[in-house]
């Protein structure tokens, strides 16, 4: 039976029944399907990322995933996890049938999950699959709690405060910090959901989640979302991706000239704020270039960096991403940059995203660029306005030196 990537468990999808001479051949495809689509999509940062900064890109909670698991920093939280793989295991009505059933569907997955990691992951199958299970079970039951207040026990270290589910929030969109969506689903699937959560898809309660980091809305994941999902930092970054958009490849990186804001101020271009969702769809238009808003908060910066850090280091595609904060850092490179974006509303803070973009690591080649038109047109726009502006300049000096004859 093929899984329901967004269905609930109320929902199962339509079983076909295949020819007996065909089973074999179609296992032997969807294995192969499975390798090329999620080879090597979790993979270590490499150093020139986290050098100085490892807080930003490794766990300090808990660790999921083979990446940093055994991590004596991160023991303590291992009992908790366990905990929390009891309390949604405990849920079923024949826990032990269900248990069987969750090993069984994890220990077919195994080279399919082994396959998504960067590195060869030096542990036993059982402790792989062990592992999967107990970090798999232990993100969902997480999803749950905090995103239905019903069936959170009081006490709960996690979600008792602010500052420590902050901390628990970030380690999950690291990207060294991550598992297989697939490995997810299927125990999501097969894992008993509390009456008090309602009809919730995987999907969706991850977007609850991480509701800071994710400008897409939450009505719209049902007909976006479909089955190439790699893992949760995976679904953060295709929420930003705008649904339609046709790459001109360029031949240079046109960014090198790109005004700051403080420039595009003094020759009179108009800076506008944006409506749009998508903080990536800045444009120009008839001499304006129009910002989405940004909203500064404490997920941003570690966001940022593991986006970028997957797709310099696991992706092939273009940079989205990668693009936006190389833009930003050129846009925002003083104080007096930022007061001019945070007066016309497109920002809330100065220093904080003075800081926050300088301090990303981030390089775009061309052919990844997603602004190249946009820097070139208004390159070209600034330099027809700059050359008014000059022209403006020279004839009010010479008349006033006229009139002073």
């Amino acid at each position: 039976m093929d899984l329901d990537i967004h269905g609930s468990h109320s929902r199962a999808s339509k079983e076909i029944v295949l020819d007996e001479q065909f089973v074999n051949l179609v296992s032997s495809i969807k294995k192969k399907m499975a390798n090329v689509t999620e080879s090597g999509r979790i993979c270590k940062v490499p150093e020139r990322f986290y050098l100085e900064n490892e807080r930003k890109y490794f766990p300090q909670v808990v660790s999921i995933g083979p990446y940093h698991h055994g991590n004596e920093k991160l023991k303590a939280t291992e009992e908790r996890k366990w905990q929390y793989f009891n309390t949604l295991l405990s849920r079923a009505i024949n826990v032990e049938t269900r248990l069987q059933k969750c090993v069984e569907v994890l220990k077919q997955g195994e080279d399919r999950a082994r396959n998504c990691y960067g590195e060869e992951i030096h542990m036993n199958s059982d402790e792989f699959v062990e592992m999967m299970l107990i970090d798999g079970c232990f993100v969902i039951e997480l999803f749950y709690k905090s995103c239905c207040k019903g069936i959170r026990r009081r006490g709960d270290p996690y979600l008792g405060t602010y500052h420590v589910f902050s901390q628990l929030r970030r380690d999950l969109i690291l990207l060294e910090n991550q598992i297989p969506f697939f490995v997810l689903q299927h125990l999501f699937n097969l894992t008993p959901t509390p009456k008090q959560c309602g009809d919730y898809s995987l999907v969706e309660l991850s977007f609850r989640f991480f509701k800071k980091t994710v400008p897409d809305d939450l009505h719209n994941v049902q007909d976006k979302y479909g089955q190439e999902i790699h893992h949760l930092l995976d679904l953060v970054h295709q929420s930003f991706i705008p649904k339609t958009h046709i790459f001109q490849p360029q031949l240079e990186l046109r960014s090198q000239n790109m005004p700051t804001a403080t420039q595009l101020d003094k020759r009179g271009t108009e800076i506008k704020k944006s409506n749009s969702r998508s903080v990536l769809e800045v444009k120009f238009n008839n001499g304006i270039l129009i910002i989405p808003a940004l909203t500064h908060h404490d997920l941003m910066e570690i966001g940022l960096r593991n986006l970028v850090a997957m797709e310099n280091c696991c992706y092939d595609a273009m940079k989205y991403i990668s693009s936006y904060v190389f833009l930003m850092k050129r846009l925002i490179h003083t104080i007096d940059d930022a007061k001019i974006l945070r007066k016309k509303g497109i920002i809330d803070k100065d220093e904080e995203f003075v800081t926050l973009f300088s301090k990303i690591p981030v390089d775009v080649e061309a052919k990844d660029f997603y602004y190249g038109d946009l820097c070139e047109e208004l390159s070209n726009f600034t330099k027809v306005g700059q050359s008014i502006w000059y022209a403006r300049k020279v004839r009010n000096c010479v008349t006033k030196f006229l009139r002073e004859l």
